[in-house]
């Protein structure tokens, strides 16, 4: 739901001057009940952005997706070398074993995973890299893709291992 509404701000299909919990995407009036418009969640007190709240969601976005990447926030599986199914120009990353949670984590050992050398290491080691995941959404946004089709994306990049496995601190505990 929640790269849904990313999703409709960067493509501009969401208003962003309506109260985020009466757009219509499922679920989100949960986390939004009160008077929140996209400006305010992304641009409250930053007025020079807010001409530029596409950009920005798709930030957000990117952001979410690289944190996939990262051995901090999350296992993944080996790539298996297979195209996404259900959009198959584009290649299918290693599946999520298990998101990690920071509570619960030492500091110092997910900082080491979050840093620009883990990354570099990251893109040199598995392909298709985080690099490769954020050109696919790039790609989709610049043809100005419909949620159902970036959702195809979004599903094959966010693949579950095990869907009802909890999140938990990963390897970064003494």
């Amino acid at each position: 739901m929640w790269a849904q509404f990313l999703w409709g701000v960067a493509t501009r299909d969401i208003p962003t001057d309506r109260f985020i919990r009466n757009l219509g995407v499922d679920q989100l009036e949960i986390y939004f009940p009160g008077d929140m418009t996209a400006t305010n969640l992304f641009a409250t007190g930053i007025v020079e952005v807010r001409k530029d709240l596409d950009k920005v969601a798709m930030g957000v976005l990117l952001h979410m997706l690289q944190d996939s990447f990262s051995q901090a926030h999350a296992g993944r599986n080996s790539e298996s070398g297979a195209m996404c199914q259900a959009i198959p120009r584009f290649a299918q990353p290693g599946r999520i074993s298990q998101f990690y949670s920071y509570a619960g984590q030492v500091g110092s050992l997910h900082d080491r995973e979050d840093t620009f050398n883990a990354l570099g290491l990251q893109t040199l080691q598995v392909s298709p890299s985080v690099v490769d995941a954020s050109r696919a959404f790039l790609t989709l946004w610049k043809e100005n893709a419909s949620w159902s089709e970036a959702e195809k994306y979004f599903d094959c990049a966010f693949a579950l291992e095990a869907p009802d496995m909890r999140a938990g601190p990963g390897p970064f505990v003494r």
